[in-house]
């Protein structure tokens, strides 16, 4: 019987990855492919991080296609449904990138960086030394998936209300309201998880900024959701009390290349901590994720339930 044939696009062997290739390899044919130089004519099955639309043309027997990460924006995921192409991501990370966002919203509130980049200067910042606690806030979670679950989880452990947008799922131990609109109204923070679709871009704008007077938000989900001058606006005019923002619209090129992905003076403003896509890379994080896919492809060689299928007519 032939065996299966699968791609695994790379950016180089790592240990890692010649643990997944040393597995995968006794079940199937496994061929690997750098991140851009590859085609997939003749191959089943797809591993990567990113996929050009252009590739599909030669997938002449492409049915599954698994990515070593969470986001899914960098797949042509409309596509994937229109040839009945199963996508299957990775959630393993998210209980650590919910700490990470926990951290952002602690540090953010409480003034640390600004007291730390004071005092370097001599500064004792008397003129206002007050900072304030998460444990008297109350919590809103704008994107209720696997990772606002688990900042859900570390918000419930430490005594903070937290309300979400009712979106028909299971809600145990957390409020729900109707509208982002409304969650403004309720949440003192709000952390935002979302992915990147057309139903979420620029989701918040000057209005629901206005909404936010004397407030904070987190985002460690996608960055499309947030219209960079209306944030700007309402942080330089003080509406809004502060914000945390992991997440922007690109990334350098290559990690010796310095750039600041935004295009307004943000690292002017005292009321933000800017983080440089930071929560997804945890000292392990990558081994993680290529263990958890590498398991999940062997439920799929092997006829098994495989875990984390991406609806690819949402996008998530």
């Amino acid at each position: 019987m032939k065996k299966c044939k699968i791609c695994l696009s790379i950016a180089g062997m790592d240990e890692a990855f010649a643990k997944m290739y040393g597995t995968l390899r006794t079940y199937a044919d496994v061929q690997i492919a750098d991140l851009e130089h590859f085609s997939l004519e003749g191959t089943d099955v797809f591993i990567g991080k990113k996929l050009p639309a252009e590739k599909l043309a030669a997938a002449d027997r492409l049915k599954a296609v698994f990515a070593y990460k969470t986001g899914v924006d960098d797949f042509p995921v409309g596509e994937f449904a229109k040839r009945g192409i199963s996508l299957f991501n990775s959630h393993i990370n998210s209980r650590y990138i919910a700490h990470y966002a926990f951290s952002l919203a602690a540090a953010l509130v409480s003034r640390i960086a600004e007291f730390d980049r004071r005092m370097r200067q001599g500064d004792w910042a008397n003129d206002n030394p007050y900072w304030k606690s998460l444990f008297n806030m109350k919590a809103g979670i704008v994107g209720y998936g696997h990772i606002g679950r688990e900042i859900h989880a570390l918000l419930r452990a430490n005594g903070i209300e937290s309300y979400t947008i009712d979106r028909g799922k299971d809600y145990d131990g957390i409020g729900t309201v109707a509208s982002l609109e409304e969650l403004c109204a309720a949440a003192d923070i709000l952390f935002l998880s979302l992915p990147k679709t057309g139903a979420t871009d620029k989701m918040f704008d000057g209005k629901i900024f206005s909404l936010l007077r004397g407030k904070y938000i987190v985002n460690v989900g996608r960055s499309n959701c947030i219209d960079e001058a209306a944030l700007y606006e309402a942080l330089s005019s003080g509406a809004l009390a502060g914000a945390a923002i992991d997440t922007w619209r690109e990334k350098p090129a290559t990690v010796r290349d310095r750039l600041k992905p935004f295009d307004y003076p943000f690292e002017t403003l005292q009321n933000i901590l800017l983080s440089s896509h930071k929560a997804m890379q945890l000292s392990d994080g990558h081994e993680r994720y290529v263990q958890d896919v590498t398991e999940n492809v062997l439920r799929y060689l092997n006829g098994e339930r495989t875990l984390n299928a991406v609806d690819c007519r949402l996008g998530y």
